[in-house]
């Protein structure tokens, strides 16, 4: 694994809190009540200090013990894939399908647009467009709302809120995710004016660059990323034992 790699994946987690956490050496195993791969996985960067099959079973212990299946979040191409297909692991092709990818780009980029707003704390219009219900689970309350610094964005017409997304900034990024869009106000830029309201938000709090992870697979949403700036910095799937 490349150390920017590591880096960035460090970085993201750290923007999306799990519930729960057990180090294992240099992997971080996760859970948050099953609530998206991310918070749910056992993230393997560095050695984990001890033999990789008993890494493995400390981590799958660990994830049953709080009701989630085990499953590894792993760097394409990275030392621990034969290392875990040897340990009779396989690539989840349940999960999405397909690999994700780690996007970075310049803020900048997102500023084009009129910034829509933003909030120190979710307002209860924004909850239905990023979990789908107007109130969020205990874990999903926790991973949108517990890292270092949280903003909220939101663009609104009339009291009514059309189009949402959570951002965090670690260290100088801003790691943005659940962008949504509800379906009776898409194509009407909603999503860049969220996107730059976030950056403006970003910036205003010292982060210089964005980072956001998505589905190789979510094709209308890395076209969108793209045209903002964004190019892949590396990629990840998600393992299972076999």
């Amino acid at each position: 694994m490349r150390p920017e790699d590591e880096a960035l994946e460090l970085l993201c987690a750290r923007a999306w809190p799990a519930v729960a956490e057990l180090r294992i050496g240099g992997w971080r195993a996760r859970t948050a009540g099953g609530f998206t791969g991310r918070a749910n996985s056992t993230l393997l960067l560095s050695d984990p200090g001890m033999p990789v099959a008993d890494a493995l079973a400390k981590a799958a212990t660990f994830a049953g013990e709080h009701g989630q299946p085990a499953r590894a979040h792993v760097v394409t191409g990275s030392r621990w894939e034969p290392e875990l297909e040897a340990a009779g692991w396989r690539p989840e092709v349940e999960y999405t399908g397909m690999p994700s990818l780690v996007l970075v780009g310049p803020l900048e980029a997102l500023l084009d647009a009129p910034p829509a707003e933003v909030r120190d704390e979710p307002w209860p219009q924004w909850w239905p467009l990023v979990v789908g219900r107007a109130e969020p689970t205990d874990a999903e309350r926790h991973v949108l709302t517990s890292a270092e610094k949280v903003g909220y964005g939101a663009a609104s017409v009339d009291g009514e809120v059309l189009a949402a997304a959570r951002g965090a900034v670690v260290e100088d990024h801003l790691h943005f995710a659940r962008l949504a869009v509800r379906p009776d106000a898409r194509r009407r830029g909603l999503a860049k004016n969220v996107l730059a309201g976030l950056a403006a938000w970003a910036q205003s709090h010292g982060a210089q660059r964005y980072v956001l992870q998505v589905s190789e697979n979510n094709e209308p949403a890395v076209r969108l990323y793209e045209s903002l700036g964004a190019r892949p910095h590396h990629g990840y799937r998600y393992w299972v034992p076999a």
